[in-house]
């Protein structure tokens, strides 16, 4: 299950992060997950919850923003979300589109708690 792996690397960012900040506690992180990446968002949230479980990242909540297929016709302009393996223009029929968003796999943002507050 690589989603053991980028829950690891997500929970890494966070505590260099938290390091850049001098020891601020981190409160939230967000990512963006397109269908496409092959990431399971729930294997990742359990992923998450499990390796951060007893360590300075526990409780720290993870944000999924999950984004479906989108495709831009190359004739047309017309941009349109699919779910299946043919990506012909709903509005002119052309096959010549390209994907511009569902292959994400991004950190978003990363809240702080700034430690004068906690």
């Amino acid at each position: 299950m690589h989603e053991l792996g980028i829950a690891q690397s997500i929970l890494d960012r966070m505590k260099e992060e938290s390091m850049r900040h001098h020891g601020a506690r981190v409160t939230k992180v967000g990512v963006r997950i397109g269908e496409l990446s092959g990431v399971d968002p729930d294997a990742l949230s359990f992923g998450f919850e499990a390796l951060s479980k007893e360590t300075s990242l526990e409780g720290a909540a993870l944000e999924i923003d999950f984004r479906r297929r989108t495709q831009r016709c190359s004739g047309c302009g017309c941009e349109f979300e699919t779910d299946a393996m043919l990506t012909t223009c709903p509005d002119c029929g052309s096959l010549h589109t390209i994907c511009i968003a569902g292959d994400e796999l991004d950190i978003v943002f990363i809240e702080l708690e700034d430690a004068a507050c906690a």
